[in-house]
């Protein structure tokens, strides 16, 4: 009797699935919104770049496959999903598909792909590599929670109509269907699922439909990406003036500083400066004056993602609602930023910072000493060792050790540690490797660590704040954190198709998430410095306005006239004329973010 039950379900599934006459459909694509880089862009030659770290592993799945390299690795693959959304105007773009339809019930997607579309080792995509995907990332092989729950919630199933047409169809109705449903196809003709994936596949350059793959690799030196000579995106519309260079470089440097002096060198093409003492007193370099450099400023908008310091809930130290307030009321934010920060910031609030949903009424809890003495009171800290620092009634001190993973962050935790000190909290550094530190946070082995997320255009709560993954590590919810509260507002978010009803969801939650503070936001900056040769070029606007990590949007490009011409006039000791224009806003983002903040600091 189950084998015939089994068998009639599949027969009505299948049924189901091919249930639309695409003779009949709709389709929808967008061919207007201007193209994303510069059409006129030159092609050609190698840009060279840094990371921190040497890979663990090429994998773009599975353990070890979220560190320093995988966004460059992303973005020759996974990156390239079925649509887009237009980083300056927001609307849908084609991607791997050129057309869609949204069926009524608001979880049905119809795809239509583009018959272009190759894989790196030249065998054409299909339908049928969608299906994999949703295959493999639902697969105990890969060992990747974060996939296989994320595919189970949100994947109904994914089916192949043809070998161009495609079906997704979503566990519930969703009020964003192009972006729940959108997905990133896998090269079944590559993968075998079983108990050696990981193994087989750890330093395996990944195929893609991306225009560049590995082909070149030096452990503990260096990564090479390679362009595709005749890549099948090359002449498509929100292709063109994208992916420009023909080599992608990219070497290990343990810290910042390093990368720094081999962009003085003139080793790197570009540099991102995160540091507001190096931006306010280090950039003052020779190359500048003589034009070969140029300094900028470029403001953008973008979801600000979380960045502060996080709480482990695991231990005895953060349990404590009560001491973790304390720590909130000890940290003096205003005095870090105008003394060591040059005042270069604005300070974080919501964990949904330049979203909707962030909440309009939070307010930071601000550096208040007799606040934070009257927490650690409450919390059992009643009195000083001899040391001067805080014991509660067994005797254990109001200490903990503060995790980090760059050297350019020592200053600030020094001189902020000594202000917890003098407030009577031990806080202990530890400087650990970049990689080590974001795997120590993955996997919650730290008290405090310092944390960083970026964010996609629509806020990802649930894998930073459901109790779901409490049972395990290596994903997101580095704090430990779970609310059966919090998971209703969430689901709302997710689920719910009232818009008002879901905003009012989110500002619930960015409320329990400061009242339950375990964590503490740093800053935000609405804008992203970086200094280049003269030999990089970009388009008139650097960069579209939802520009975040420069894997996002590759559309600068090597000048190879101007490298020899660079190259000669360094040798020979000419200068250019000096550029002057360092801020460079070409969506109006100062003044609209200026304002906010000057609503945040009215009581």
């Amino acid at each position: 009797m189950l084998p015939l039950m089994i068998s009639l379900l599949v027969g009505l599934f299948a049924t189901v699935a091919t249930a639309v006459d695409l003779e009949t459909v709709e389709w929808q694509t967008n061919e207007t919104d201007p193209p994303i880089g510069d059409p006129a862009a030159k092609k050609g030659g190698t840009f060279r770049t840094w990371m921190t770290s040497y890979p663990l592993t090429f994998r773009i799945v599975g353990p070890d496959s979220n560190d320093s390299f995988a966004g460059w690795n992303r973005s020759q693959t996974t990156d390239f999903t079925l649509v887009r959304r237009h980083p300056t105007t927001d609307r849908h773009i084609p991607c791997l598909a050129t057309h869609w339809k949204v069926l009524d019930d608001n979880k049905t997607v119809l795809y239509k792909l583009d018959p272009d579309a190759r894989w790196s080792d030249s065998q054409p995509i299909t339908a049928d590599d969608f299906v994999f995907a949703k295959e493999m990332l639902e697969s105990e092989f890969i060992v990747d929670p974060f996939w296989n729950n994320y595919m189970e919630e949100n994947f109904s199933s994914v089916t192949a109509l043809d070998e161009h047409t495609l079906q997704v169809v979503g566990r519930q109705e969703s009020w964003r269907p192009l972006d729940d449903l959108n997905l990133f196809p896998l090269p079944r003709h590559r993968h075998e699922l079983n108990e050696n994936w990981i193994k087989e596949h750890n330093l395996a350059p990944a195929v893609g439909p991306g225009p560049y793959v590995i082909t070149d690799q030096v452990e503990g030196h260096r990564v090479v990406f390679e362009k595709l000579e005749d890549w099948w995106g090359t002449d498509k519309r929100y292709f063109q003036g994208m992916y420009n260079v023909d080599r992608i470089e990219i070497r290990v440097a343990q810290d910042i500083d390093r990368a720094y002096d081999y962009f003085q060198k003139g080793d790197l093409d570009f540099y991102r400066v995160t540091s507001a003492k190096k931006w306010a007193t280090g950039t003052d370099l020779d190359g500048i004056e003589k034009g070969w450099i140029h300094k900028k400023r470029l403001f953008v908008d973008y979801p600000q993602g979380m960045h502060g310091l996080a709480m482990n809930l695991t231990k005895p130290i953060f349990q404590n609602k009560d001491f973790r307030k304390a720590v909130q009321y000890a940290f003096d934010f205003d005095d870090l930023n105008e003394n060591l920060m040059y005042s270069a910031y604005y300070r974080k609030v919501s964990a949904f910072e330049g979203t909707v949903y962030e909440n309009p009424r939070l307010r930071p809890y601000g550096f208040n000493p007799k606040k934070c003495r009257e927490h650690l009171t409450q919390a059992g800290y009643e009195r000083r060792d001899e040391s001067g620092f805080f014991v509660n009634g067994d005797g254990r001190r109001a200490s903990f050790t503060l995790t980090y993973g760059s050297g350019a962050w020592t200053a600030f935790f020094t001189i902020m540690k000594q202000r917890f000190q003098s407030l009577g909290i031990e806080v202990k550094l530890s400087l650990i490797e970049p990689g080590t530190a974001f795997q120590r946070g993955l996997e919650r082995e730290y008290e405090l660590i310092h944390y960083s997320r970026t964010s996609n255009f629509f806020p990802g709560p649930h894998q930073y704040f459901h109790s779901e993954f409490l049972e395990t590590t290596n994903n997101n919810n580095v704090w430990a954190f779970g609310n059966p509260q919090a998971d209703e507002w969430i689901d709302i978010y997710r689920f719910d198709m009232d818009e008002a009803r879901r905003i009012e969801a989110m500002h619930q939650l960015d409320a329990m998430i400061q009242d339950e503070a375990f964590y503490l936001p740093l800053f935000q900056a609405p804008y992203v410095r970086f200094v280049y040769w003269d030999h990089v070029g970009f388009p008139e606007f650097f960069w579209p306005k939802r520009f975040q990590q420069l894997t996002e949007w590759q559309i600068f490009w090597i000048d190879e006239e101007k490298k020899a011409r660079l190259q000669e006039a360094r040798g020979g000791g000419r200068s250019y004329e000096k550029d002057e224009v360092v801020d460079v806003d070409p969506y109006g983002i100062k003044e609209e973010v200026e304002r906010a903040m000057r609503l945040v600091d009215e009581p």
